[in-house]
This record gives structure tokens, C-alpha cells and sequence, in this order.
């Protein structure tokens, strides 16, 4: 009779021992189930906004094309000889190649070298006496100076120098026919106070083709 009166209290601790191991283990399975399922992709870190970063617009390119380099100018300077044909004396230009680039003072330069020792043609001919040179020359604005040896005056008579003026003027125009020239023999001027050869020649410096034709008559 004692035993069945215990029962019930016997039945009623089973089922809460029951319930509390069910309630134990079904808490624990929740917790494991939720520290180790997946992440859903719906769950996933959002993207980090960039929304403050200004928006970058493809630039076309356009290609340069490098400016063209500009055509450098090339001075043909020429050296004067003298011709006789039935008695009458001409100035015949003869050009000279000079170096690509070169300024108009190393041109005329190159062309003085030519007319003072390059050899004459058969049928040209000179009035310059040999051994005359270049002692110095140089092109500014104000005109040519030119700065002959002493060799230039020595010999001739008045026709021999005017004419070889004549081929020391023309040349130092032949790029600038227009050019003003001064002409000096050893450092002095052509002038009244320092005349040319014996003949007493001067000039009016500074000397322009034009002036020289008027002041010479020659051809």
C-alpha cells in the first residue's frame, strides 16, 4: 500500500526530470545550431559606401603631335671675279657652299677664304694682289667691317683698284645686296686721311653697292 500511495510523487519528478534534460539539451542544440550555421547571403557585410568619393569620368586622350621643327634658311653666299669681253670688265658671281646653319659672318668668312686663295677660273680673273688677307671682319647692324692685310694696296693703277675694291664690296654683299660696308687696310679706313695705293683712291664708308657704282662707274 505504500508503494502505490508514492507513485504518483514517483511519476510526477520523472516527467520534470523529464522536461528539465529536454529543455537543457534543446537549449543547448539552439546555441550550438546558431554559433555554427552559415551565414545567409542576404546576411552578408554591405559593400563600404563610396558615395563621398568624387565620380571619375574617362578623359579622351587626344595625341600630340610634336610642333614641326622650322626649315633652317640656307646662306649661299658668292665671290666676284672679273671678265674682260671686247674690252669691257664684268663682275661674275661664283657661288660658294658653305656649312648648313652657318651665320652670315661665318658665311662671308668662307667666301674671302675662296677669293683670296682659291685659283681663278681660265677665263675669270682678279685684280686682288697675292698674299692679301682677311685680317678680321664682322657683320653687325650698323654694316660689314672689313679689315684687309697691307697687301691689298701694294701695286696697280686706279682701274685695278677700284676694281678690286669692287670684288671685296660685291662679296661682302652677296647675301644682303643692300648691306653697308666699311673697308679698312691694317686697321685704317679708306678714307681722305688714309687713301688707297699711290692712286690716292677713297671711299665713302660706309660704301653700298649702289653709292660704289655711282662713285666708279663700273659694270
Amino acid at each position: 500500500m505504500k508503494t502505490q500511495r508514492n507513485y504518483p510523487v514517483y511519476r510526477e519528478a520523472l516527467i520534470g526530470f523529464a522536461l528539465v534534460t529536454l529543455a537543457v539539451s534543446g537549449g543547448t542544440a539552439w546555441w550550438t545550431w546558431q554559433t555554427t550555421k552559415p551565414t545567409s547571403i542576404n546576411q552578408q557585410t554591405p559593400p563600404t559606401q563610396v558615395n563621398n568619393l568624387p565620380a571619375v569620368v574617362p578623359q579622351r586622350v587626344t595625341a600630340v603631335t610634336p610642333k614641326s621643327t622650322k626649315n633652317v634658311v640656307q646662306i649661299k653666299p658668292q665671290t666676284y671675279w672679273l671678265k674682260f669681253d671686247n674690252n669691257h670688265i664684268h663682275l661674275v658671281p661664283q657661288s660658294v657652299t658653305v656649312k648648313a646653319a652657318s651665320t652670315s659672318e661665318e658665311a662671308l668668312k668662307v667666301a674671302f677664304t675662296h677669293l683670296f686663295n682659291s685659283p681663278q677660273a681660265a677665263e675669270l680673273s682678279t685684280t686682288i694682289p697675292s698674299g692679301t688677307k682677311l685680317l678680321d671682319m664682322r657683320v653687325t647692324t650698323a654694316g660689314i667691317y672689313i679689315n684687309l692685310s697691307p697687301e691689298f694696296s701694294h701695286g696697280g693703277g686706279s682701274t685695278s683698284m677700284a676694281y678690286r675694291l669692287a670684288q671685296v664690296i660685291y662679296t661682302a654683299t652677296s647675301i644682303d645686296s643692300t648691306a653697308k660696308v666699311f673697308v679698312s687696310v691694317a686697321g685704317q679706313p679708306i678714307d681722305t686721311d688714309h687713301p688707297l695705293g699711290g692712286e690716292g683712291l677713297i671711299l665713302r664708308q660706309p660704301i653700298t653697292r649702289l653709292q660704289f657704282v655711282e662713285d666708279f662707274s663700273i659694270s
